[in-house]
């Protein structure tokens, strides 16, 4: 069980490896499909394992006393209390409980964000703050949002915490340094004119896919934003391939270029234009592959730390279909390589959801500094 209002699973059947499927809904119970009907009870049968936010290790799948809830607990809760220490709150867990507000579940929330931004994206923005008064005031905001990109701030913010919240302190502080800059104005009329539009697109898309397919994504979510591994010894129970298959390659297409306000940020910071790499352009840098492009801040730890996940071998493979997916084994094989005729390369899948999440972070933290650069300093909004 878990804490999501709808929860659905699907999974290879053990005998013949079809497809099947269940979903329990609050209020409403278990529904069955595809390929899968109620059953009178068989204890047995073999124990198929489902947890929509834990992964299982591989000794562990197919066990009854399975329980990833127990082995991953403890480690969110030290990331939960690790954060509040950072900022000088109490590390006692009840006190951390009796502070923590009941927030709406994600897609709860999700659905009434989206038709927001949706609406605002439209210019029906009357339309839009009636959608958006009508639920935040019951969404357990501690600090209640009060316009669409107050809201979609805090709601990413907290899609990246515990961990993540070290790096967006540090990417705060690197544009901090780059305001003071003479260039800066330039840039943030530069950003509002030529940058803003699409990125605010790409950043739109790129939640609807992920959190359209979240029933998959929940699954590491929690673990890879507490800063958990997730690795090729771990089994994701449900596995709904077709909804996750292409998302990794179109994230990276999206940090690929949204990736260019951190370069500008950087050519401020080492004291050139905004506009002016070490050797290039600006304007050449955006017309370079997207998979060199975070090298132009690599030199920034703080920077550099928000583009670890990027890999080009897993973005040709997802984008251009070349992934196949065994569901009894619960691994990936790619072909690296240009063209992808290098050698074959596996990745379980609980790891291949766990690295998309985490670009998937990457690419929110990257959005928040976005929709900072709009407020405080007047550009256009990234939405």
């Amino acid at each position: 069980m878990g804490s999501e209002p709808v929860q659905a699973h699907q999974f290879g059947c053990r005998n013949c490896g079809q497809e099947m499927g269940i979903s329990l809904e609050d209020g409403i119970g278990m529904s069955f499909g595809p390929n899968a009907t109620r059953a009178t009870r068989d204890d047995s049968g073999p124990v198929v394992n489902l947890h929509p936010n834990f992964v299982f290790s591989k000794e562990d799948i197919g066990s009854a006393d399975a329980f990833p809830s127990i082995e991953f607990g403890s480690k969110l809760v030290d990331a939960m209390l690790d954060a509040r220490a950072r900022v000088g709150l109490s590390e006692e867990l009840q006190s951390f409980l009796a502070d923590a507000p009941r927030r709406a579940r994600i897609i709860e929330e999700w659905p009434q964000l989206r038709a927001a931004w949706s609406l605002t994206r439209n210019g029906k923005l009357d339309l839009a703050q009636k959608r958006m008064d009508a639920f935040v005031g019951t969404a357990g905001y501690g600090d209640t949002p009060n316009s669409i990109q107050d809201w979609i701030f805090q709601f990413i913010g907290d899609l990246t915490r515990p961990y993540f919240e070290r790096l967006w302190e540090a990417l705060f502080e690197q544009l901090r340094i780059a305001a003071q800059k003479d260039d800066f104005e330039r840039f943030v009329s530069y950003y509002s004119i030529e940058l803003s539009e699409a990125h605010g697109r790409r950043y739109f898309e790129i939640c609807k896919a992920y959190l359209g397919a979240f029933s998959e994504f929940s699954q590491v979510h929690q673990l890879v934003a507490s800063d958990v591994a997730v690795d090729d010894s771990y089994v994701a129970a449900s596995s709904n391939f077709d909804l996750t298959r292409m998302f990794y390659g179109n994230a990276f297409e999206a940090f690929g270029d949204n990736v260019e306000i951190l370069t500008a940020v950087n050519n401020l910071i080492e004291d050139r234009p905004f506009d002016q790499l070490r050797s290039i352009t600006f304007d050449a840098y955006r017309t370079t592959d997207k998979a060199g492009r975070t090298r132009a801040f690599a030199d920034n730890p703080a920077l550099a730390a928000v583009a670890s996940e990027f890999d080009n071998q897993l973005r040709n493979a997802s984008h251009h279909g070349g992934m196949t997916f065994d569901r009894g084994t619960g691994m990936i094989a790619y072909r690296a390589g240009k063209g992808g005729q290098g050698d074959i390369e596996t990745i379980s899948y609980a790891a291949y959801l766990a690295r998309s999440s985490r670009l998937f972070i990457q690419l929110l933290l990257v959005f928040r500094l976005e929709l900072l650069i709009a407020n405080k300093f007047g550009a256009r909004l990234p939405v």
